[in-house]
Parts: structure tokens; sequence; C-alpha cells
């Protein structure tokens, strides 16, 4: 391992430093609050929005018209049908024209044997260390060095006299008076209640029973008895 060679530093400061020059506090000029006078005035009177009367509006007559739609003629009903048995084709059974020539040749009964396995070789190690091993210096604990402390002056202070918040005294706010306006909606003429109804029962049509169109044919073939 190459030496550590540390090289000189070629600058070097010359001259003495120039420090900050120390400024002292004065308070800054404000310009005088200027208030400008409003030009906009308004002229003339006020012209607020005419009273308005209440009249009732205009309703149209109703008018229910006529039903222009009525049936004419006979209702023709859907026919009475009358069961029969369908139509069902003899089922044919196609022979097989698909047969298996000569003999059938099965898979051959294998042994089971281990496979082959390749002997392990273990390489040699073409890595050696040489010489000694430098470990780590010991490091003693020593403190680090800390700059001093140095409090700044304050170079703001308080002129004058503070002037606190005026004290105020509490009054209760100013509340408009309650105007609760006329109703200018009322109700003319009778009021039409709903007729009353009788209660009467429903027409129902009658029950009518179709016949079954499904008849078992033949005879029954049970299943035959089992012994356990």
């Amino acid at each position: 391992r190459a030496n550590v060679v540390r090289r000189d530093d070629n600058l070097q400061p010359e001259g003495d430093f120039q420090k900050r020059p120390d400024q002292t506090w004065a308070p800054g000029e404000r310009a005088n609050i200027v208030k400008r006078g409003d030009n906009l005035q308004p002229e003339g009177e006020f012209q607020k929005r005419p009273d308005q009367t209440w009249a009732p509006g205009e309703r149209a007559n109703i008018v229910k018209r006529g039903d222009n739609l009525q049936p004419e003629g006979d209702f023709s009903k859907r026919p009475d049908a009358t069961w029969a048995p369908g139509e069902r084709a003899n089922i044919v059974r196609r022979d097989d024209n698909l047969h298996p020539e000569g003999d059938f040749h099965k898979r051959p009964d294998q042994t089971w044997a281990p496979g082959e396995r390749a002997n392990i070789v273990k390489r040699g190690d073409n890595l050696q260390p040489e010489g000694e091993f430098s470990k780590r210096p010991d490091a003693i604990w020593a403190p680090g060095e800390r700059a001093n402390v140095v409090r700044r002056d304050d170079n703001l202070q308080p002129e004058g006299e503070f002037q606190k918040r005026p004290d105020q005294t509490w009054a209760p706010g100013e509340r408009a008076n309650i105007v609760k306006r006329g109703d200018n909606l009322q109700p003319q003429g009778e009021f039409q209640k709903r007729p009353d109804q009788t209660w009467a029962p429903g027409e129902r049509a009658n029950i009518v029973r179709r016949g079954d169109n499904l008849q078992p044919e033949g005879d029954f073939s049970k299943r035959p008895d089992q012994t356990w």
C-alpha cells in the first residue's frame, strides 16, 4: 500500500480581514396616512318598488273529452284444443363399422433401478492469503474541540411608552323590530271532498281445470329386489 502524501496548501490569506461595520438602530421613516374623500354621491331620490295588491289568477274551466275508441264486433277467443299423442320415430341403431385388427401391444414391464450419479469432486482452493493481516489500530478517545459560546448584545430596544388597548364597555346591539307579514293567499269557493265509496266484491273469473295430456304407456318395470 502506498504511503499517504499530504501536499502543502499554496493559498494563504493576505492582509487584514474587514469585518462588517457596527450598525446603530434608528426608527424608519413612515409616510403620513392620507384618507381620500369619496367622489361618488347619490343624486336625486331613490325610486322604491311600487306596492302590489293581490288579485286571484285566472283559471281555465276543466274540459273532459269523451273517449273516441270503442270495441266493435265480437271478440274471438282461443279455440279449445283436444289432446292427441304426438308421432314418434322408431329408434334405429346403426352397426359399428370400426373394428380393431391384430393384437394389441401393451407397454413392457419396467423394473426399477437406481439412476447413475456422478462422483463428487471437490476442487482445491487456489487463493491463499500472503503475509500478515494488518488490523485496525486501537483508537484512544479524546474530547473534541468546542468553540467558546459568545452571546451578542441585543441592538433592538423599545422606545417611549407602550399604548395598551383602551377599555371597552359592553352595550347591547341594536336589533330591528320583528314584522310579521300577512298571508296574501286565500282559498276560494268550497272544497270538493272525495265521494263516499261503498264496498262491493270484485268480479272473479270461473276456475277452469284443464285435462292432463300426458298419460303413461306400457307396463312399469320396477327395480329388482337386491339382497344385502
